[in-house]
């Protein structure tokens, strides 16, 4: 198959670049799995949010929020945002991090409610009161319809005539005569650019093609689901976690969703909750709200890669000719999809640089895998 664009990964980060970049050429999509995000795009608490404490990561965020409010037509059947609202509770001591997370919020264009302990409680009733000295509420934060997002892209893509390859491990990359060559078993593609958004393998990619690695670490997050208790009607309630980032909560339909909201540094791979680390989550939980949990309902985990200055990367390197990365999104790739998907294909198009990101603050060398705060910190 030749193309103008082979993108290895078809999680929302890899959906979305196919879904913008098909619009200037044509695109083949390479997922290994059976499903289109199988892995993190399909294990998130799905929150868009802009209390992102990486600068460049809050900027994509904001810059995404228009799209996610009002995609292009035809792009998905349902809204892709719900209203839900983020609120994060603070114990004595812990001022000087809710006045940090504030600060990320209004620099993004986003409320920031404080709030005091009657506020907190009664956005939340089921927190312990004397757990509790104040809170920030993001009343603009939204549940996000991860498959709805995802289906969108992949939709956009097909009408844009890409192809969609499920199946297609790759077990080699190489360059010939000034095109990239990716094979995997009953199957090869070929264009001058590859796009490596292959989310927790993106350097077990980049080191199949000979290059050398971004330095892209997975890191795991556990997550379950758990009854909610009698007689509460927790529909209306805010996503809440504490400041200290020791766990979170957030409605779901019919339940509640907790996790202990660690970043574990693992291998790639298909992550699977840890027994302790649930017990753990259960335990802080229950430390800080009047919930108790018998048992789970359901368990998971996911991986969320970072670079090493926690932005996300796309660009392409020196060393790399025709080579880009579009990695390091670390649990916020969902949200700033979006803006991921429309900076990597004015990227690779030499395309006008998107209004949303320039509004935002954002320029290209912000997200180069060149940028300075990048390797020194590698």
């Amino acid at each position: 198959m030749q193309v103008d664009v082979v993108i290895i990964g078809g999680g929302i980060a890899g959906a979305s670049a196919a879904a913008f970049l098909s619009e200037h050429g044509r695109v083949a999509l390479l997922e290994r799995e059976a499903h289109f995000g199988y892995h993190s795009s399909g294990r998130t608490a799905a929150q868009f949010t802009v209390g992102i404490g990486a600068a460049t990561m809050r900027r994509m965020a904001q810059a995404s929020r228009r799209f996610l409010e009002n995609p292009p037509p035809g792009f998905a059947e349902h809204p892709i945002l719900t209203p839900r609202g983020c609120l994060t509770v603070a114990d004595v001591g812990q001022e000087a991090a809710l006045d940090r997370l504030r600060g990320h919020l209004e620099s993004a264009g986003a409320r920031a409610d404080h709030l005091d302990r009657a506020g907190a409680l009664a956005l939340f009733p089921a927190l312990v009161a004397d757990k509790v000295a104040a809170g920030i509420n993001e009343p603009d934060a939204m549940d996000i319809d991860v498959n709805g997002l995802l289906q969108g892209y992949l939709r956009q893509a097909r009408r844009n005539g890409a192809a969609l390859v499920n199946g297609a491990g790759v077990e080699a990359v190489r360059r010939e005569a000034g095109r990239w060559v990716v094979s995997w078993p009953g199957g090869a593609a070929s264009a001058p650019l590859l796009l490596n958004a292959a989310g927790a393998w993106v350097d077990p990619v980049t080191r199949l093609a000979g290059l050398a690695p971004l330095g892209i670490v997975p890191y795991r997050r556990t997550a379950f689901t758990f009854a909610t208790p009698a007689g509460l009607d927790t529909a209306t309630w805010p996503h809440v976690g504490n400041v200290g980032y020791q766990w979170y909560v957030k409605p779901e339909a019919g339940c509640l969703m907790g996790s202990l909201s660690e970043a574990v540094a693992t291998e790639p791979g298909d992550a699977h909750p840890e027994d302790i680390d649930v017990a753990q989550a259960i335990y802080n939980i229950e430390q800080d709200t009047t919930f108790r949990i018998a048992r789970p309902l359901s368990q998971w985990a996911g991986l969320r890669s970072f670079a090493a200055d926690r932005n996300p990367v796309a660009g392409t390197r020196a060393d790399a000719p025709g080579f880009f990365w579009l990695a390091g999104q670390g649990g916020c790739g969902i949200l700033t999809s979006p803006a991921m998907g429309q900076a990597i294909a004015a990227i690779m198009t030499g395309g006008a640089w998107p209004d949303d990101l320039a509004r935002a603050g954002v320029a290209p060398d912000d997200l180069s895998p060149m940028r300075p705060t990048l390797r020194a910190a590698a």
